[in-house]
């Protein structure tokens, strides 16, 4: 199969044509799917358009956007008039309705088939053996291939979140999502509204593409959890990164995320954590801590954190550097489900690399807005 692939790659490529335009550098969205031997069948008005990138060039092309209710990345190769796009990753689709299914399902299987396309103006028609699919430019302007966007101005470092709404959209304050970027890498970890998420991702060409966005499942209802959804459905689709002023937004189909950049805390002056003593949570945030089914504790021996998140057991490798504690590979733990625990954020709190201090006894952990207090024992 690999070889067969590979030979009907190489055959796509090189058949004869001129150079038409490319369609690198823009940002198209789906107009019309037709799959082999029926008409073109549009979207309905009620589901969100898939959305198709390509930037890069030649052999080399990047693939991103989303399927309507998941996200979307691949490889593509180009060559004149022919196109192979191959890897395609879709996420999950846990998400999405039955309507957004089926139209992701065909729309996959039509993008994996995909051997030619044809642009004209601003319309791009991909096709291939299982059909065709009809876009138009929603975003950027076309470019010459042998060139990447890139982005212009420094994005390196944490920069904290507050939401702008679009029709309907999340209220200001229900969230607090903190994104650090590191060239090309960035993550994300913070309170969603009513659960914590997590995930990672990349710098692509003028966007932001999450991988993966994991969330914790504490119901939500109301207000708060449609809220949560729309922001949790504009982290799992691309995000077009834009600059005003001191401010960084990134802009989804259904609203945008204002960034700002985080405020660095001054190093606390500490020592580092006793490896003979166990540090159990005393006070979060001011307030004695929760009830929780086991003692929420930590242990800080031979280059390893661990200890109890109140439910189960977690461990991993850390270092502290410049008075943070910084995880190496994340945390692993059990998988024991506690009923009617409450969610502290534990990995999540982790994630956001807290300073640490060390008083007599007491061990404080500081991340944003969350300050965890420990005692020896």
């Amino acid at each position: 199969m690999s070889a067969l692939l590979t030979s009907l790659t190489l055959a796509a490529l090189a058949a004869p044509s001129s150079t038409p335009a490319s369609p690198a550098g823009v940002t198209w969205t789906l107009g019309t799917i037709q799959p082999a031997g029926r008409g073109a069948i549009t979207p309905g008005a009620a589901l969100a358009r898939p959305t198709l990138r390509l930037d890069g060039s030649g052999a080399s092309l990047t693939v991103t956007g989303n399927t309507g209710c998941s996200p979307l990345s691949a490889q593509a190769a180009l060559k004149g008039s022919a196109l192979v796009v191959r890897g395609v990753q879709a996420g999950g689709s846990e998400r999405c309705t039955d309507a957004a299914l089926s139209l992701r399902e065909d729309y996959l299987r039509l993008l994996n088939a995909t051997t030619r396309y044809d642009l004209s103006g601003g319309t791009l028609i991909l096709s291939g053996g299982a059909g065709r699919l009809t876009f138009t430019r929603t975003g950027g302007a076309m470019t010459d291939t042998s060139t990447t966007q890139t982005i212009l101005y420094p994005l390196d470092g944490t920069w904290q979140m507050r939401v702008t709404p679009g029709p309907a959209g999340p209220e200001r304050g229900q969230a607090l999502l903190r994104f650090t970027f590191s060239g090309a890498k960035v993550t994300v970890a913070g309170l969603a509204g009513c659960n914590t998420v997590t995930g990672s991702g990349a710098v692509v060409g003028q966007q932001v593409v999450f991988g993966g966005v994991a969330s914790t499942r504490k119901l939500c209802p109301g207000a708060a959890g449609t809220a949560e959804n729309r922001l949790l459905g504009l982290l799992r689709a691309p995000l077009t990164i834009e600059r005003q002023g001191a401010a960084l937004v990134l802009r989804g189909q259904s609203g945008q995320l204002t960034l700002t950049r985080a405020p660095v805390p001054a190093t606390p002056v500490s020592v580092l954590p006793d490896p003979a003593a166990t540090y159990a949570l005393t006070r979060l945030n001011g307030q004695p801590a929760p009830q929780t089914l086991r003692p929420v504790t930590l242990t800080f021996k031979d280059g390893r954190l661990g200890g109890s998140d109140g439910c189960n057991s977690v461990g991993g490798a850390y270092v502290i550097r410049a008075g943070r504690v910084e995880l190496d590979g994340g945390l692993m733990g059990t998988k024991m489900a506690c009923a009617d625990q409450p969610d502290l954020g534990f990995q999540s709190f982790f994630e956001q690399r807290p300073t640490l201090s060390v008083q007599g006894t007491t061990l404080i952990l500081r991340a944003a807005e969350d300050t965890w207090e420990f005692q020896a024992r």
